[in-house]
């Protein structure tokens, strides 16, 4: 297919990276040949994802990690046992929002309750089978080859 606009793909790590790590790095190889960006968006450390990444192959654009975000911009809670909150609402809307101030064109996560936050589109991934429904109910069969699929996910892009 040729391009004419890079796009930006949002992918959620626990859930989604993790459940398929051999695929993600073939799919995420083939998206930056084309000159795409992947951002791995997590409720993780980026340091232990980094280092999962590494371990697993899968190159990326860039990692935005919720609790690092949150700890830089000092709005983590900080219990005496060593645990730490982030509030709801914050952590909720973090991908989102990230999302949008990254110019984010898809994003594929397993997790229902953030749906309400995107502006983004928003795909659904179930690692079972693996399939991702966005909101709108377009089916992209992540379980095709790489290629297929960014072809898919362009398709979509460009229709939305």
């Amino acid at each position: 297919m040729n391009k004419k606009v890079k796009i930006k793909i949002g992918l959620d790590y626990h859930g989604v990276i993790n459940m398929h790590p051999k695929y993600f790095s073939a799919f995420a190889k083939e998206a930056l040949a084309r000159g795409d960006e992947i951002h791995v968006i997590t409720g993780g450390s980026e340091q232990e994802v980094a280092s999962n990444l590494k371990n697993w192959n899968i190159p990326y654009s860039k990692i935005f990690s919720i609790p690092d975000y949150y700890k830089a911009k000092g709005e983590v809670i900080y219990f005496a046992d060593g645990a730490y909150k982030i509030p709801d609402d914050l952590w909720d809307k973090a991908k989102a929002e990230y999302c949008n101030l990254e110019g984010i064109n898809m994003h594929v996560d397993d997790s229902q309750e953030y749906i309400k936050w995107f502006t983004t589109p928003y795909c659904r991934y179930d690692g079972k089978n693996p399939q991702c429904i966005t909101e709108d109910g377009h089916v992209i069969d992540f379980s095709a080859p790489p290629a297929e699929v960014l072809d898919c996910i362009e398709k979509f892009i460009a229709a939305n």
